[in-house]
């Protein structure tokens, strides 16, 4: 169903920082829990909208190359296929990153690892010798079989890392390694690694010898030759069908996991299947695929019948060259716009298939015969297509229009690029258009449909469509910026260049931040939380009051975000991180800040954000952690001092006040929360006092809180 929305109002670019007064009286006005609830349904809409669009995308891969992990000295190591790329460090930080692999990783990759004779080369070598060359073809499991190996040889899934050498790989020293510990390196394709070979190899031997350590360099195929190389065999698709069947339905619960994947993996239909394959992450991504259906009772049968290549065959079946046209226009109208009201699906069916036939007219030079415009039914255009009209079941909603099986929507838009690149123009032309519709939903969806183009081509959309948004000087457009990115970004080989776009839009201007802001607040925040914090706080502490409120709507975005949402296809270490303690911590520090007034407010507006949001049980949970407490108090009174009208300056977060009587019903039944408002209304700062004392005894006489406890903790202010 379509949505209605009121976008919030930024300044732009060169216009005057909002004093206290006009924030404090935009804060007083606003419902903040109706906000957040209506921040919680766009947000469910878009994550249903991006799961339709990337259900055919194969998120994270054979390897733990597909994967992101934290750096031990802070920021990120996004490794799609074989290229690294760092976000969160600065260029004066030291040239060497480690990177654990997490021990839930290791374990998997231990159990669902396929073995092959290079792998028992490669552990059979790493008894004696310190650093090694595993050399293959990219997207063939090098990665998985280095990690197996090296879990092997320590027998410790806590000591394996990634080594990532910034500049000049002789720089690495003793210091920099752990005795005990196994790495991976991805060697380099340019001089200093081709052209040395010999010299780059011989230093990490003896500095590894030194730590007593071991190093798996992965290298390709044109790597020059090498005594200490292993040549690296693609382990068999069916063994690795196999292991990660079992592995899924032992998660799943499945009482006899093996007996059920051997069944499986004999099936003629998966052997043909598999049959069909030439990279392990195919044959992994059919393992999760299989077990995901088996577990809800499917048959072998339907569920590769729901495989993305079986949507794509159908995709182009709807779309050959027999359907009429309109009809084909309906098709890709009902994919941008699915869920979308009927009338604006046929409205947006029309303008397409103008733009179309306009461009066809354009592209030939035979003289096409005038075409009679027959009074077409909606059901012509849907008929055994997929695609149903139903109603929403309120009244004066209309109907909307949604596919049977909400893939298909991914699937054909993929087939209308990749295979009908004479409709390219008037198709990036009518989401242009779409984008600049009244309606959010259709702009979200038709700028998130604009993001799944950009994983084709992200120069192209970047300067035709990212740039001109970003520079825009109406909210509206800086929006779809971000919808787009963080769409584009759902695509694994596709989010380091978005992470990078981001990093470098973080110090070109407010209207560019506001994008980094709104992109950030979204999945792609969640799941990246501390690069995130870390870009918003630096843009809270630079952009004065300017983007204060933006920065704490998107950090309440994350917090939302962060709850263990799985999204489809994902792999074993892609859950969006449960990341409230870190949030916290975060705040905290802006609020500390003594040279920001603008970081310590975005901390109150933050703050007060998460205690308002449906989520906010998760910051009360955290009241019972001692090594968080002292964090809540002090965060506490920070928004409970800008609840304070000072003089001619109104208050920034005047909601404090009722958060802080919900907390006070809680006296009684929670003992971390008795404890945090116990330090908080012992010896409060003067300027609280009053205000405290004033509001305790007031909700004690009119019941708001129980008389006993208010009197109670009056006493605690005034006595302190």
């Amino acid at each position: 169903m379509v949505e209605q929305e009121t976008p919030a109002i930024e300044p732009a670019r060169g216009d005057k920082e909002r004093g206290p007064d006009a924030g404090a009286e935009q804060n007083a006005q606003r419902d903040l829990r109706e906000e957040l609830s209506e921040q919680r349904k766009r947000s469910r809409i878009s994550a249903q909208n991006l799961d339709a669009l990337y259900a055919d995308t194969v998120i994270g891969g054979d390897d733990i190359a597909g994967a992101s992990h934290r750096a031990t000295d802070g920021g990120t190591v996004n490794a799609p296929g074989r290229d690294q790329y760092i976000f969160g460090l600065s260029q004066e930080d030291k040239a060497v990153y480690t990177v654990g692999v997490p021990a839930r990783t290791v374990g998997i990759v231990r159990r669902c690892h396929a073995p092959t004779e290079s792998y028992d080369t490669l552990l059979r070598r790493l008894r004696d010798e310190h650093v090694l060359l595993l050399c293959g073809e990219p997207r063939t499991g090098q990665p998985t079989a280095a990690l197996a190996a090296l879990a092997r040889w320590t027998g410790d899934d806590e000591r394996l890392a990634w080594l990532h050498l910034s500049g000049d790989p002789l720089r690495l020293v003793t210091a920099d390694l752990h005795n005990g510990t196994g790495y991976l390196l991805m060697a380099g394709d340019d001089a200093t690694w081709i052209g040395h070979a010999d010299q780059m190899l011989g230093h990490l031997c003896r500095v590894a010898e030194r730590a007593g350590a071991r190093i798996v360099v992965l290298a390709g195929p044109e790597f020059p030759e090498h005594d200490w190389a292993v040549r690296h065999e693609p382990p068999p698709l069916d063994n690795v069908f196999a292991n990660w069947l079992v592995h899924e339905l032992y998660e799943g619960g499945e009482a006899h996991p093996r007996e059920k994947a051997d069944k499986t993996a004999a099936d003629e239909l998966v052997r043909e299947k598999l049959a069909s394959y030439r990279h392990p992450r195919e044959a992994r991504a059919l393992a999760l695929q299989v077990a995901a259906g088996l577990l809800h009772g499917r048959s072998v049968g339907e569920i590769l019948e729901g495989l993305p290549e079986q949507r794509r065959i159908r995709a182009r079946n709807l779309l050959n060259k027999d359907t009429p046209r309109r009809a084909r226009s309906f098709l890709i109208a009902s994919s941008v716009l699915s869920g979308s009201a009927a009338a604006v699906v046929a409205t947006q069916t029309l303008r397409l298939a103008t733009l179309i036939e306009e461009e066809l007219a354009r592209q030939t030079t035979v003289e096409q015969p005038r075409r009679h415009h027959l009074w077409e039914w909606l059901t012509d255009w849907i008929e055994d297509t997929g695609i149903r009209v139903k109603e929403t079941g309120r009244g004066g909603d209309g109907q909307v229009v949604e596919f049977d099986e909400p893939p298909m929507a991914g699937s054909i838009l993929r087939v209308v690029w990749e295979e009908q690149p004479t409709i390219h123009e008037p198709l990036l032309t009518w989401l242009h258009q779409l984008t600049e519709d009244e309606q959010f939903g259709t702009r979200m969806k038709a700028a998130e449909a604009i993001g799944l183009l950009a994983t084709y081509d992200f120069l192209s959309v970047r300067n035709r469509f990212l740039e001109e948004w970003r520079d825009s000087d109406k909210v509206e457009r800086r929006e779809l910026a971000a919808w787009a990115l963080a769409s584009a970004a759902r695509d694994p080989q596709v989010q380091p260049r978005v992470l990078d776009c981001l990093r470098r839009w973080a110090h070109n201007g407010r209207r560019a931040q506001s994008v980094v802001i709104r992109t950030y607040g979204s999945w792609l925040g969640a799941r990246h939380v501390e690069e995130a914090l870390g870009v918003l706080g630096g843009i809270a502490k630079t952009s004065g009051y300017v983007l204060c409120d933006s920065v704490a709507r998107a950090v309440s975005q994350i917090h939302q975000l962060g709850t263990g949402r799985t999204f489809l296809y994902e792999a074993e270490n892609a859950e969006v991180p449960e990341n409230t303690r870190r949030i916290i911590a975060a705040l905290l520090e802006w609020s500390a800040d003594p040279d920001s007034k603008g970081s310590r407010r975005a901390a109150a507006l933050a703050f007060v954000r998460l205690l308002a949001s449906p989520d906010a049980i998760r910051v009360i949970d955290l009241a019972a952690d001692p090594s968080a407490a002292a964090d809540l108090v002090a965060l506490w009174r920070h928004i409970l001092l800008y609840g304070v009208t000072r003089g001619s300056d109104a208050a920034l977060t005047p909601e404090s006040w009722d958060l802080l009587s919900n907390w006070i019903g809680r006296w009684d039944a929670d003992a971390g929360v008795r404890r945090v408002l116990s330090e908080v209304l012992t010896r409060p700062p003067e300027e609280l006092r009053m205000s405290l004392s004033f509001h305790l005894r007031l909700w004690g006489r009119i019941g708001k809180v129980d008389t006993e406890v208010a009197a109670r903790l009056a006493a605690l202010v005034e006595g302190s």
